[in-house]
Parts: C-alpha cells; sequence; structure tokens
C-alpha cells in the first residue's frame, strides 16, 4: 500500500491501474492522495464510498462479449451504493471486433436501467483523471452541506471532516485539526481567504497559497 505524505487517500486505485499513469495524474496535478491495492470491486474507489470500473472501448466490447461487464456490474451495485463506468476512447461503435453496435448499445441501455450505474465517456486518460477529481470534490461538496445543517449532527462527521482536509496538499492530520478548530467546518475552510488562512497554526503563506489554488481553480 503506498500513501503520499502529508495527504489522507481520497482515492484508491488497484495497482493493475498504475500503467494508466492515471494515479500520478491526480497526485501530480489534482493534489489527490493515491492508495494502491488490489481492489475486488472496480478500478476506482472515492471516498471509500463511490466505485468506479474504468473500460478503454476495446475492454468494453470485450467483457461484453465474455459477459463480464454485467457481473462487474451486479458486483458494484452489490457492495456500493454508488457506481458509474468510465469508458475511454472514441472508438466505441469501431473497436475492430465483429460486433453489431445495437449489441453495445443495448448493453449501455442494460446497465443504465438494470442496475443504474450511470456510463460516462472520456477521451483518454487525462480526461479519465479529470472525471475522478471531479467526481472526488462532488463528494466534498456533499460534506460540507451536511456541515451546515442545523440540529444534532451524525458521530462521523468530525471524521469525514479531517478526512476531506486532509486530502489537501501539505494538510496532515494535526493541521486539518487546526483548520477545522479555527474554521469550524470544511465549507468555512474552502471560503477563507488565503490571509485568513495563514491565521491557522503550522499554516504558512506557501501552503495557504496552495490550498486556494486548488479550491478556486
Amino acid at each position: 500500500m503506498e500513501k503520499k505524505s502529508g495527504s489522507l487517500c481520497l482515492i484508491k486505485a488497484d495497482f493493475r491501474e498504475d500503467i494508466s499513469g492515471i494515479g500520478e495524474l491526480l497526485e501530480r496535478k489534482y493534489k489527490v492522495g493515491v492508495v494502491r491495492e488490489q481492489l475486488k470491486t472496480g478500478d476506482y474507489i472515492i471516498h471509500g464510498e463511490i466505485v468506479v470500473e474504468r473500460k478503454t472501448s476495446l475492454d468494453f466490447v470485450r467483457s461484453l462479449i465474455d459477459g463480464r461487464i454485467f457481473r462487474q456490474a451486479a458486483n458494484m451495485k452489490r457492495f456500493f451504493d454508488s457506481a458509474f463506468f468510465i469508458v475511454e476512447g472514441n472508438n466505441l461503435y469501431n473497436t475492430g471486433i465483429d460486433i453489431h453496435p445495437h449489441a453495445v448499445k443495448g448493453a449501455l441501455v442494460s446497465i443504465a436501467l438494470r442496475w443504474q450505474i450511470p456510463v460516462l465517456f472520456s477521451e483518454n486518460t487525462g480526461e479519465t483523471a479529470l472525471f475522478l477529481w471531479l467526481v472526488a470534490n462532488q463528494k466534498v461538496t456533499a460534506y460540507n452541506e451536511l456541515s451546515v445543517r442545523p440540529g444534532r449532527r451524525p458521530k462521523r462527521l468530525y471524521k469525514k471532516q479531517l478526512y476531506i482536509l486532509q486530502g489537501f496538499p501539505q494538510v496532515g492530520p494535526k493541521l486539518a485539526g487546526e483548520l477545522l478548530s479555527h474554521f469550524g467546518s470544511v465549507e468555512a475552510v474552502i471560503t477563507a481567504s488565503e490571509e485568513d488562512l495563514t491565521e491557522v497554526k503550522g499554516l504558512g503563506k506557501k501552503k495557504a497559497g496552495q490550498i486556494k489554488k486548488l479550491v478556486s481553480n
């Protein structure tokens, strides 16, 4: 298992996906903590709750022919409430395999209706990495909405908030606690100015700038 220092994992990636370079892109370009391990279901797991199966156009068609695609869809829905496929490439209906386009379209309809799993289409690994990052950030937004609701907070909310903050550049467990103690919520951290961020113990101007750059772009 591998973890980037200074941040807690937001995305787990099956180690066999390393060859795609997507994990490296997530770490380098989007500053997302990535843990690599052998996953039993899917290729990526976001925030421990959303499972993603990535396929090239060719692999999608091959998995349709051997029935693997439907077994994978069933397992994804069995173990996770949220799931989606990413199909990478622009040649889904022209992969060189002798299969009628209607069969491919029928599989897409079946995945969407029977298992209620969305299928996203990506041009390349760069766009796939972007999709994963966007989904991770959408999940952060959902957590923020929880943090500002009135009434009794879920017991695990504080841990979830720390988990989110540790996904920011150079933010470890201690600094995440300082941020949450100072601002009171993840939303307040995200909307804080760079100057306000520097008031937090252990958070200098450089780190504050990195955080603002991540949440503002």
